[in-house]
């Protein structure tokens, strides 16, 4: 009986239980209920089922939810902006060669994860199953947004874009993939020693995320925010200095009148509210 009000702590035993499955020399576990709630509402869910039947369903499926849940947002990673569980978990199930389920499995161990596999499962999130580049994937999502274009007026359209629909850019999903590593990593040792565990010795600043006066914040991106040779206004040499986390308005190097003004908006489709 595990005592908890968390979905991350439903989500580590599922991974405990899924690995088992896909490989026996792994600690072997009784029957795992979990309560949780209290008085009239309180619960209890049977993990060990839950853990069968996403088994019955795909081989390592259920060893491959902790990566899944990581990487579409937790209590330590954030999430992809209305896109939720449900989706994520029904491309998942629908992947028929297991390459997504075996990517999202292998995110427990310290291992490399595979970023192409990444950008894959993503545009396949947001319905571009024929594309494995979130570059390309936003371009196209862009296109269809913005519509036919207007020739004599180009800007016809740009009421109709939201940018916080599209996927994120590929810098922001690498940094992105490495969190939602870190935390698998860290839940992958759940029911072993603590001399043992996977993450010993392994650095949050490695993993996509920066010390900002002693608080561990995410590092979106790096590098420049937008091209050099794409800003307006750059100097002789092509570099704008417009580095993250720099102060400098984007718009400011920009002649637009008041007309065509635009609510700003981030290049990052995550959002620092988990959903």
């Amino acid at each position: 009986m595990v005592r908890a009000s968390d979905t991350d702590v439903l989500v580590i035993l599922l991974g405990m239980l899924g690995r088992h499955m896909t490989n026996p020399t792994d600690p072997s576990y009784d029957r795992i209920i979990m309560e949780c709630g209290s008085g009239n509402n309180r619960r209890h869910i049977d993990v060990s089922k839950i853990a069968s039947t996403l088994e019955s369903k795909q081989k390592g499926l259920a060893a491959a939810i902790p990566g899944l849940h990581a990487l579409t947002g937790c209590d330590f990673t954030t999430a992809f902006y209305r896109k939720g569980k449900i989706k994520p978990l029904d491309v998942l199930e629908k992947d028929a060669t297991g390459e997504f389920t075996k990517f999202f499995g292998s995110l427990a161990s310290a291992d490399e994860p595979d970023y192409g596999k990444a950008e894959e499962f993503i545009c396949a999130l947001y319905g571009m199953s024929g594309v494995n580049d979130v570059n390309k994937a936003r371009y196209l999502k862009l296109l269809q947004m913005a519509g036919k274009m207007n020739q004599d007026n180009v800007l016809a359209n740009v009421k109709k874009v939201d940018c916080a629909l599209l996927p994120p850019c590929g810098k922001t999903v690498r940094n992105k993939l490495k969190r939602a590593h870190y935390i698998s990593i860290l839940w992958g040792g759940g029911g072993g020693a603590a001399e043992s565990h996977p993450a010993a010795g392994i650095n949050p600043i490695n993993y996509g995320w920066d010390d900002t006066e002693g608080y561990y914040t995410p590092r979106w991106y790096d590098g420049p925010a937008v091209p050099d040779d794409v800003v307006l206004g750059a100097g002789e040499n092509g570099s704008t200095g417009m580095e993250q986390g720099d102060e400098a308005d984007l718009a400011s190097q920009l002649s637009d009148d008041d007309d065509n003004s635009c609510s700003d908006w981030s290049d990052d489709t995550e959002s620092d509210t988990e959903s």
